[in-house]
C-alpha cells in the first residue's frame, strides 16, 4: 500500500508531499520537514502555491524554514527546479544524491504529526476528506511558528489564511414567515438567545445549501407564531421518554423473552435515535439550548397521572406499556420535528416503522427485520461497490447518484483507510442506504458491520470464513462470500452465506486474477441453483458493463454487481438506472 493512499490525498497534494520526502532526504532531515513541506508548495502550481505568492511570500522569504545544507550545497534554487523535474531523482551530486525509491523509508514523528492535522483539517474544510494541497499549507502554519512569524510580518492571521484558503459563501437572507421555527439561525444585529423574540418579516442569515449560520440557538416567531422554546421542550421530553422506552424494551428482549433478534434491533433502534438527535442544531443530548428549555419542576404534566401508571401486573405488561411509550413518543418527534428539521422528522418516522416490526417480533408475530432485509435482498438486482480511487466524482456524490439510479445494495469496499475513517463513512452510506430503501454491506469486516449498523458483510475466500463472521454479525446479519468455481458456491452455502458473488466473469479493475471462471461458471451456478440451491441469491461480478451485460444475461444471471462501470462514469445516476431497468425487464 502506498502511504499516498493511506493519507487519502489529491494528486496535486501527493506531488508536494513526495517532493518534501526527496529533498528532506536529500539534505539529511531526521525531523521537521516543514520548511521543505512550504517550498515544496511553492514549487507546484496548486492553489496553496497561488495563495502563497498572493501573500508575498517566496523562497527567499522562508530563512531558517529552510535546511542549508541543501539550498548551498546544492546550488540553490537553481538545482531544486532541476530536483522538480526529476533530475534529482537520478542524482545531482556527491553531496546532494536522492534516493530513488522512497517507499520503504518512514516519515519521522514531526512530520507525521503534520500529516495528521492536515487530515483533521480535511474533514472540516473538504467535501471528501481528502488532503489537499490548501489543507497542507494551513497544516504546516498551524504546525510551524517560524511560518506564522513569516506570514504575521505580512499581516496575514491564521484565520484570514485559512479564508482566503477555504472562503465561505456570503449567506443569503431569508424572510421568517409567521409559525416558522428556526434552528441555529443568526438575526442580523441582534444579540439571539433561546427563545427569544422575533417578529414576523425579520431578516436572518442562513448558509449555503440551507446551512444555517452562527450558534445552535432557536428563534421563537411572535404574531400568532409558533413557541420555539414551547416545540424544544416537547422534543426534549420525547426524547426522553423514548431512549427510556427503548432500553426498557431492550432489558425486556434480552433477560424475559431471551430473544436476541429482538434486542439487537432494539439497540440498533435506540443509538439511531441517539444519531438522529445528534444531527440537529439545538437537539444533543446535553447542548445548552434543550437544557436551558427544560423545566421538569415547572411542567404541569409531572402532577397528572392515572391508577394504571402506578403498577404493573406481571412483564408482559410492562412490554405493551413501553411498546406504546416508545411508538407515541416517535409520532410526537415526527410531527413537531416537521417544524425543525424535515431530515430528522423523516427520521423519526423510520423509526416509528422500525418500532411496528419489532414489536410483532417481541410478541412472536409477523416477519423479523432479519427476514425482511433477506427478502429485500431476494428482490435486489443491482449491486454496487464504492471504492472511492475509481469514482469520477467525490465518493459521496457518487453514492448518491447511483442510490438515486435504483442500486439495491452498496458496498464499501476501501482496503487503505484507517477503522475511524472507515467507521465513519461505513456509517453515513449505511445512513444514505437507509434513506433510499437500499441495502448497506461492509467489505470484510464484519466487526465495522455491526457497529455502522450495516445489512451485512462481504468477505473473500482469504478472508474470515461464514462462521466467524456470523459469530460476529449474529443471527440477523448478512453474510456474503466471493467464489471462483462450483465447489467454493456450494461451500458458501454449506457454511450459512446468505448470498455469493460469482467470479470473476471478465477482467476488472478491482482484482486481478491469472484465470477468469467467465460465463461457463456463471451457467453452472445458475445449473446448480436450479437443480439444488433453489432462490439462493447469488450476484454475477468482475468486468460487468452495460455491453457486457446482455452475455451475463444470457449466462443465467439475474443479479449483477459492478463497481467501476457505473462509478467511475461520467453519469452513475444514469449507469445505475439503465443496469438496472435491464436487469428487472421481464420480471
Amino acid at each position: 500500500m502506498s502511504r499516498s493512499r493511506a493519507w487519502q490525498f489529491t494528486p496535486a497534494a501527493e506531488r508536494t508531499v513526495e517532493q518534501c520526502r526527496r529533498w528532506s532526504r536529500a539534505a539529511g532531515l531526521t525531523d521537521d520537514w516543514s520548511g521543505l513541506l512550504v517550498l515544496s508548495l511553492l514549487a507546484d502550481e496548486s492553489l496553496a502555491s497561488a495563495c502563497l505568492r498572493d501573500c508575498g511570500v517566496a523562497v527567499s522569504d522562508l530563512g531558517a524554514l529552510l535546511p542549508q545544507s541543501l539550498v548551498s550545497g546544492c546550488g540553490g534554487e537553481v538545482v531544486i527546479a532541476e530536483a522538480w523535474a526529476g533530475a534529482a531523482a537520478e542524482s545531482v551530486g556527491s553531496d546532494c544524491s536522492l534516493q530513488r525509491s522512497l517507499t520503504d523509508a518512514a516519515d519521522p514523528d514531526n512530520f507525521l504529526r503534520l500529516l495528521e492535522r492536515a487530515r483533521e483539517i480535511a474533514r472540516r474544510e473538504t467535501a471528501d476528506g481528502s488532503i489537499t494541497s490548501a489543507v497542507l499549507l494551513l497544516a504546516v502554519f498551524q504546525h510551524s511558528q517560524q511560518l506564522q512569524s513569516v506570514f504575521s510580518a505580512r499581516g496575514i492571521s491564521g484565520e484570514q489564511l485559512q479564508g482566503r484558503l477555504f472562503p465561505r459563501e456570503e449567506p443569503e437572507r431569508l424572510v421568517l414567515e409567521a409559525g416558522e421555527l428556526v434552528f441555529g439561525a443568526v438575526v442580523t444585529g441582534a444579540d439571539v438567545r433561546v427563545g427569544a423574540e422575533v417578529r414576523v418579516g425579520a431578516e436572518v442569515r442562513v448558509g449555503a445549501a440551507g446551512q444555517l449560520v452562527g450558534e445552535s440557538v432557536s428563534v421563537r416567531v411572535v404574531e400568532g407564531g409558533v413557541d420555539g422554546a414551547g416545540v424544544l421542550r416537547v422534543l426534549d421530553a420525547a426524547l426522553n421518554r423514548a431512549r427510556e422506552g427503548l432500553r426498557v424494551l431492550e432489558d425486556y428482549g434480552r433477560f424475559v423473552g431471551n430473544n436476541a433478534e429482538a434486542a439487537f434491533q432494539l439497540k440498533s433502534l435506540r443509538h439511531e435515535l441517539c444519531q438522529a438527535e445528534a444531527g440537529v442544531p439545538g437537539l444533543r443530548a446535553g447542548s445548552r439550548e434543550r437544557l436551558a428549555v427544560r423545566d421538569t419542576l415547572g411542567d404541569v404534566g409531572t402532577g397528572i397521572t392515572v391508577p394504571t401508571e402506578q403498577s404493573r401486573s406481571d412483564a408482559f405488561g410492562v412490554l405493551v406499556a413501553n411498546l406504546r411509550r416508545v411508538q407515541e413518543s416517535l409520532r410526537s418527534l415526527e410531527e413537531f420535528g416537521k417544524l425543525v428539521d424535515v431530515s430528522f422528522a423523516a427520521a423519526m418516522k423510520r423509526l416509528r416503522y422500525r418500532s411496528y416490526v419489532v414489536e410483532q417480533l417481541l410478541l412472536g408475530a409477523g416477519v423479523s427485520e432479519s427476514d425482511a432485509v433477506r427478502r429485500r435482498l431476494q428482490r435486489s438486482r443491482l449491486y454496487v461497490l464504492i471504492t472511492e480511487s475509481q469514482c469520477r466524482q467525490s465518493w459521496r456524490d457518487t453514492v448518491r447518484l447511483v442510490l438515486e439510479g435504483g442500486a439495491d445494495v452498496l458496498q464499501l469496499r476501501e482496503k487503505y483507510l484507517g477503522d475511524g475513517e472507515l467507521l465513519r463513512r461505513a456509517e453515513w452510506m449505511c445512513a444514505a442506504c437507509g434513506e433510499a430503501g437500499a441495502l448497506f454491506v461492509m467489505n470484510d469486516r464484519p466487526d465495522l458491520a455491526v457497529l455502522s449498523g450495516a445489512a451485512g458483510v462481504h468477505v473473500g475466500q482469504e478472508e474470515l470464513g461464514g462462521a466467524a463472521c456470523r459469530r460476529i454479525v449474529g443471527a440477523a446479519g448478512l453474510i456474503g462470500i466471493s467464489t471462483h468455481g462450483v465447489l467454493q458456491f456450494r461451500e458458501a452455502i454449506a457454511v450459512g452465506a446468505d448470498y455469493a458473488g460469482v467470479g470473476p466473469v471478465f477482467p476488472s479493475t478491482t482484482k486481478q486474477f491469472a484465470e477468469f471462471p467467465g460465463l461457463d461458471y456463471v451457467t453452472a451456478v445458475a445449473e446448480v441453483c436450479a437443480a439444488e440451491a433453489g432462490d439462493f441469491p447469488w450476484f454475477a461480478i468482475g468486468g460487468i458493463t452495460e455491453e457486457r451485460l446482455g452475455l451475463v444475461r444470457a449466462a443465467g444471471a439475474v443479479r449483477v454487481a459492478v463497481g467501476a462501470a457505473v462509478t467511475a462514469s461520467e453519469d452513475p445516476r444514469g449507469v445505475a438506472e439503465r443496469f438496472s431497468a435491464v436487469l428487472r425487464s421481464g420480471l
